[in-house]
């Protein structure tokens, strides 16, 4: 049977990155780079309400919480200024049990349909949403392609003029 663990708000000052504090589970192996991080930033303030349906994973440690699974999304919430983050307190288990949650928790097992996203979806959209599309190139790369086209197509074919 899944027990729910239910949902907590705790204030950000309470909650730490995993730095390696927890005994047998090494730092949070993941990173995040300047032009992501700046998505990431982006993507919670413009939708905070994400952050009640995506909880931080945390682990008491003393009086305070080591975030397990969403350690950028912590760092981008206190520089965002949220003073409280929903999460998900985990019940004690092992250090083997809590490292491979630490794993899991960022484990992409599906992928795109990069079809389908060329065809349904507002190529600009994802990628102002965070997404990383193959091939595209940078955001501003798909812009001035778009004005390039839009350009194109007020230039009449045969005099050159608009």
């Amino acid at each position: 049977m899944i027990e729910l663990i239910p949902s907590q708000l705790i204030p950000t000052s309470k909650l730490f990155l995993n730095s390696g504090q927890l005994e047998g589970v090494p730092k949070n192996p993941r990173f995040i780079k300047d032009e992501r991080y700046t998505k990431l930033l982006r993507s919670i303030q413009d939708d905070p309400e994400m952050l009640g349906a995506r909880e931080l994973l945390v682990y008491a440690y003393k009086d305070k919480f080591v975030v397990l699974g969403g350690n950028m999304r912590l760092r981008a919430c206190k520089e965002s200024g949220i003073k409280e983050i929903p999460c998900k307190v985990l019940p004690v288990m092992s250090p083997d049990k809590l490292r491979s949650i630490v794993i899991k928790d960022n484990v992409a097992f599906g992928s795109d349909d990069f079809d389908m996203l060329a065809n349904d979806w507002d190529i600009v959209e994802l990628i102002e949403w965070g997404m990383e599309i193959p091939s595209l190139g940078s955001l501003e790369d798909i812009e001035e392609e778009q004005d390039n086209t839009k350009s194109e197509k007020s230039t009449c074919p045969t005099c050159g003029q608009g």
